[in-house]
């Protein structure tokens, strides 16, 4: 075979230089050549091709009610039998690596087969893909090496699903926005108050507010009791949410996870301080210094004090948020954190740390590894879909879904933007651009759940901070359809929003969020100090504690974990649920998405209460019927 015999794919739309420049990659900050910094052809790559297997598909997730899916779970062996590559496609690639590349790849394989890791210089990497890398720069600083095509041979494009890293240039961000504190406004009058008055009330500062703590409350306290609207603490959440006063019986045998990307730790110490004030016993049992890290793809921990420059880039406040929340609420579930780098795992000939890895990838071929997982796992992090090339986004989205099947309940935030950061709502399709709705991934991939955010305590609203650009994320898929575990939610949506932002979003796409939770000035220990913090990522932890707490109840009368939750959440267990009926998404300079009766992409079937969910779950029947990953 010769380099003459490749043919290029084309590119798909909406990636390429326009893309680069509208998720914020300038090539004319650089310099070299066609205006972008030299990748330097001895510096290494480590490509990963990723093959067609045997695909667990959205379309296997119909609508059963729990007591028609079997609620047990696969192997890491029994999944990599499911999805594995065929021979051919492996044998196939393999060949074609050894014969064109030029020298002794070094090649290593993922558990099931599927995926094929390799380091070579980026010239070699060239001349593979018929590519042409070059360093990008982001307007935050950072820097990626891509290529704006690339190319495999005619032979090859059945068997290779997605090759990376090519011309993909989303940058996944922490879903939180700092807020501050607003004063009482409208709260004696008894009554929702209008959005004016609520962005009124955001844009003031008020000074210290006091945080009801658990001490100081009796043993069944209300709402108003435990809760500070300005001011969320996880003893208010505990009472809002029914966790309060639950006692648990099975945490040796359950598990919870985070996982931190960009840079992101969990800074111990502040941790430790978090706990004694709001979780005492969790604090007395040195909490903060047992839970696990593990380092994956030249992931960080830093445990010293941030430099100046650190404190700038808030580098560890959304792994604050994130550890913080979930201790506070599940402690003593044991809970892991997998810190990700967004750098591979070896170094390069230069002294120069390039981002040339996919965060998401890497990961979940780390966990797909993995003989024992954790029941549950938080993402905070997302970014515009469109931003994802379409078989990257569906590849992780398959990951995903071997975790699912595997007995893991993914827990996604929505995104921070409402249905669109206002400067990405266009739709590429390679020939024309139109304004369209910005749905966020992985929050629209259909085996995750979603959570989206609220604010207001008692009558909780859909969330947003009038101060800057928040707004709970929601909407409709562009690239993953309508699962049919969800099919009678939207339509009813559909139907009662009539024609509203008609042609601004797809009818037929996945609808997120699934579920919500309180999302509005978290209280955070920072850098040793206390700060309010808003975004879906303050509620995908919350929603993931809840989820770990209703495991407990499950692992102690002997039942599996939830694992997979979607298709259930909107049968048996939609009951569980406190509807949001007030507020939109706002995005795109319009309203966005109003909650209505009932599902809704602003809060999805709205916020769990716990005692109900624990129920029904115990109650639900666990028949040997087939289960949703198997094709009906």
């Amino acid at each position: 075979m010769t380099l003459s015999q490749l043919i290029a794919i084309t590119m798909s739309a909406g990636y390429g230089y326009d893309a680069a420049k509208l998720w914020g990659w300038r090539g004319e900050l650089a310099k070299g050549r066609n205006g972008y910094d030299d990748a330097g052809r001895e510096n290494h790559l480590y490509p990963h091709i990723e093959l067609l297997g045997y695909a667990l598909d959205s379309s296997n997730m119909d609508g059963r009610h729990s007591n028609n899916i079997l609620w047990r779970h696969l192997s890491s062996n029994e999944v990599s039998q499911l999805v594995k590559a065929a021979p051919e496609s492996l044998n196939a690639v393999t060949a074609w690596l050894q014969e064109v590349s030029s020298f002794p790849p070094n090649l290593t394989f993922s558990t099931s087969g599927d995926l094929v890791s390799f380091n070579a210089p980026i010239e070699v990497v060239e001349r593979l893909f018929m590519a042409k890398y070059a360093e990008y720069q982001h307007e935050d600083g950072s820097t990626i090496i891509r290529s704006l095509s690339w190319s495999v041979p005619a032979d090859l494009v059945n068997h290779i699903d997605v090759v990376e890293p090519t011309n993909s240039f989303f940058k996944p961000h922490g879903q939180s926005r700092y807020g501050g504190p607003p004063p009482p406004d409208w709260e004696n009058e008894h009554r929702i108050p209008t959005y004016e008055e609520l962005v009124e009330e955001d844009v003031l500062e008020r000074g210290h507010l006091d945080i009801p703590l658990a001490h100081e409350l009796s043993q069944a306290p209300t709402v108003k009791e435990a809760c500070n609207r300005l001011a969320i603490s996880i003893v208010c959440l505990s009472v809002i949410y029914g966790t309060w006063g639950y006692q648990q019986k099975a945490s040796t045998k359950n598990s919870i996870s985070l996982v931190n990307f960009l840079g992101e730790v969990n800074n111990r110490s502040d941790i430790d301080l978090f706990l004694s004030r709001y979780n005492p016993s969790a604090a007395e049992a040195n909490a903060a210094y047992q839970f696990t890290t593990e380092i994956i793809a030249g992931g960080d921990d830093q445990q010293t004090p941030n430099t100046p420059e650190q404190n700038r880039a808030n580098k560890g406040f959304e792994g604050a948020l994130d550890a913080q929340t979930i201790l506070g609420l599940s402690w003593p579930v044991p809970m892991t954190t997998y810190n990700v780098g967004s750098k591979p795992p070896f170094q390069p000939i230069e002294d120069r740390q390039e981002n040339t890895n996919e965060p998401y990838l890497a990961w979940l071929q780390y966990m797909q590894s993995k003989e024992t997982l954790p029941h549950v796992i938080s993402i905070s992090y997302a970014d515009t879909e469109q931003s994802v090339p379409p078989e990257y986004a569906r590849r992780v989205c398959k990951e995903f879904a071997k975790l699912g099947a595997r007995g893991v309940s993914i827990i996604v935030a929505s995104g921070d933007w409402g249905v669109g950061k206002n400067e990405r709502c266009v739709l590429d399709n390679g020939r024309s651009k139109q304004r369209r709705f910005a749905p966020s991934f992985p929050a629209s991939c259909p085996y995750v759940t979603s959570v989206g955010a609220t604010r207001l305590v008692g009558s909780e609203i859909v969330g947003f901070d009038g101060r800057g650009d928040f707004a709970s994320g929601g909407g409709f898929s562009e690239l993953f359809s309508r699962p049919r575990y969800q099919t009678q939610a939207v339509e009813n949506y559909l139907d009662t929003l009539g024609n509203e932002h008609q042609g601004l979003f797809n009818r037929k796409g996945r609808g997120y969020p699934d579920l919500a939770a309180l999302g509005y000035h978290f209280s955070v220990l920072w850098n040793g100090q206390a700060h309010l913090q808003d975004g879906t990522s303050a509620s995908a932890p919350t929603v993931a504690a809840i989820i770990a707490l209703v495991n407990d109840a499950l692992l102690d009368k002997g039942h599996p974990p939830l694992g997979f939750l979607n298709p259930w959440l909107y049968s048996d267990a939609r009951d569980a649920f406190t509807d949001i009926t007030w507020g939109s998404n706002r995005g795109c300079n319009t309203s966005g998405f109003p909650a209505l009766r009932g599902w809704d992409p602003a809060t999805g079937l709205g916020t769990p209460w716990f005692p109900k969910l624990k129920d029904l779950a115990i109650k639900a029947r666990f028949r040997a019927d087939e289960p949703w990953y198997i094709q009906p």
